[in-house]
């Protein structure tokens, strides 16, 4: 079995909303409700777990309307990480490691690819994990204070992207290791690799952005305006 999970948790307050931007609307569809149909059109995800703001939670459910594949709507916690682990230990009490496969997507990027779903699924069955990411194409350095310390190469430099996509069991057990220390990752990816983990990446998608700022509203705007994507 293979499960998707939904983050939709955050309180989008960059995005200079009154309201979380899971819920902002772009062409009669919520940035949520987008990221839902991309799993309920993958072929290859068989059941999907939303994990909601605890304050919106009504209004959650009313996007995940007509989503048979949504299994369950449950509360996220205090940080990303949290939330995606509320998730994880839901799943194991639910259905055990009779999953095999678990996809962690971020809400706020609704533009991913059902290709780039699959495709992370297929490449996480015969790797144990796929990670979708892009190359850096500027020039990095690591800054200490507001000083360089060194220029890093770049082309060592990839940006994440989700789905981050795991073998189940595995990216539980790493979650398990680290629950104590979860806000000071930034991903699914980090605490499996520091788990002593394999992690894959694959190609990830220019247009596959996250919705953080006013100013990515904007361009998100522009790129459907412009036929770069459809919702």
């Amino acid at each position: 079995m293979n499960v998707g999970i939904i983050v939709a948790a955050g309180k989008g307050e960059r995005t200079k909303l009154t309201y979380p931007k899971q819920f902002y609307q772009i062409l009669d569809k919520s940035l949520l409700r987008i990221a839902l149909e991309k799993y309920e059109y993958s072929k290859l995800i068989d059941k999907i777990i939303v994990v909601a703001n605890e304050n919106f939670m009504e209004k959650t459910k009313k996007e995940c309307y007509g989503i048979n594949k949504v299994y369950d709507i449950i509360k996220g916690g205090d940080s990303r990480q949290e939330s995606v682990f509320n998730g994880l230990k839901y799943i194991y009490n639910v259905f055990g490691f009779d999953v095999s496969i678990v996809s962690i997507h971020d809400a706020a990027r609704p533009f991913v690819s059902i290709d780039k779903i699959d495709e992370s699924i297929e490449i996480a069955i015969k790797n144990g994990s796929a990670v979708l990411a892009l190359p850096e194409k500027n020039s990095v350095s690591h800054v200490i204070g507001d000083v360089i310390d060194k220029i890093l190469d770049r082309n060592e430099i990839y940006l994440h992207q989700t789905p981050q996509t795991f073998d189940f069991q595995k990216l539980y057990k790493a979650y398990m290791n680290f629950e104590n220390e979860l806000k000071s990752f930034t991903d699914d990816a980090s605490i499996f690799h520091k788990a002593g983990n394999f992690v894959r990446i694959i190609p990830g998608e220019e247009y596959n952005i996250k919705i953080t700022t006013d100013f990515d509203i904007k361009f998100a705007k522009w790129l459907i305006k412009e036929g770069k994507i459809n919702v």
